[in-house]
């Protein structure tokens, strides 16, 4: 085999590509294969709060202490954003899915739904975060369509908790790379967290959409175009900010994905703002879930009835008190 053919079978074949120009969804596809973390910014301004979710945050310099993030400037909040002269980074945990989902939502009065308390600066400052940066307005930059904001550091605070990520359009969380599982010394990392029920419920959630992943690419949608297709079979007549709650994907992800099916005549719009799938759409959704149940089964076999339902049965207790959780802060 020659050295050429050697490359062409170790060089992965893009499954997209395009000019960033022309296709402005494909760019925002492309750059979610980065992952980031997520974080809501908070202001004050008298009386006036206002905050919102962010995944451009980013550190600038360590001396002296700044950091960075965006606004777009078709924003609803940019007017405020861009005339704030303090603001706080409020870094979100595994745990804050639904305070993401909050402050990416239209809700007006969204820190009656929340918990915080004032900063030195005004700023709330969000209850269960694992990280606080309370920052003053340093200096802001012309970014395309997004103003940059450049913020001097003047106090902090860090709690023990897991990072919210955001990647390829879904929420995910951090963990040691099995490459590094061995010896942590040699590799110059902490120790691994402790083996624990909730960790490994989502690394299998991960793990087990990763290895699906052959069979949506066969029915040729996405992570994010399957969600919505389960929810608008399920729910016809949803709209688009309880579909972005129940996908537990961002807003613009969940558009990227309305705008695909309705490319593929899978979607239709209801004069009241309401969505539904078309019969293509349904079959498209039909045929998935069938090859979830049989992946499923053959990743089940081997499983006694008992250990299903004594897992099922604790699954079902962590999503109820989940939802309790979730009305809390609704």
């Amino acid at each position: 085999m020659s050295q050429t053919q050697i490359q062409t079978e170790l060089t992965p074949v893009a499954l997209e590509t395009g000019d960033p120009a022309a296709d402005p969804r494909l760019f925002r596809r492309c750059l979610g294969q980065y992952a980031t973390g997520v974080a809501v910014v908070t202001a004050s301004s008298g009386a006036q709060l206002n905050g919102m979710t962010i995944n451009s945050f980013a550190s600038l310099s360590l001396e002296p202490a700044l950091v960075l993030w965006s606004i777009a400037r078709t924003s609803r909040s940019f007017a405020f954003f861009s005339q704030c002269q303090s603001f706080a980074i409020n870094v979100l945990g595994a745990d804050q899915i639904h305070l993401s989902q909050l402050f990416s939502s239209k809700q007006e009065d969204r820190f009656s739904a929340a918990q915080w308390q004032p900063g030195m600066h005004g700023s709330p400052l969000l209850a269960g975060c694992i990280a606080h940066l309370e920052c003053t307005l340093e200096q802001t930059f012309e970014g395309g369509d997004h103003l940059v904001l450049v913020g001097r550091v003047t106090r902090i605070a860090r709690y023990a908790g897991t990072p919210l990520l955001f990647s390829q359009g879904q929420y995910s969380i951090a963990d040691v790379h099995p490459d590094l599982s061995g010896e942590p010394e040699s590799a110059g990392s902490q120790p691994r967290p402790e083996h624990n029920l909730l960790s490994s419920i989502f690394d299998a959630h991960h793990a087990l959409s990763e290895a699906f992943e052959e069979h949506r690419r066969a029915e040729g949608v996405s992570v994010a175009v399957a969600r919505v297709l389960a929810s608008l079979y399920a729910r016809p007549g949803i709209g688009v900010e309880a579909l972005a709650r129940e996908t537990y994907l961002g807003q613009r992800d969940v558009e990227d994905a309305l705008a695909e099916l309705q490319r593929r005549a899978m979607l239709l719009r209801d004069s009241d703002g309401g969505l539904r799938l078309t019969a293509l759409g349904e079959r498209s959704r039909i045929a998935i879930r069938d090859r979830w149940h049989a992946f499923q089964k053959a990743q089940l076999a081997g499983t006694s009835a008992h250990e299903l339902k004594i897992t099922l049965a604790t699954l079902d207790r962590l999503l109820g008190r989940q939802a309790v959780a979730g009305v809390a802060h609704a």
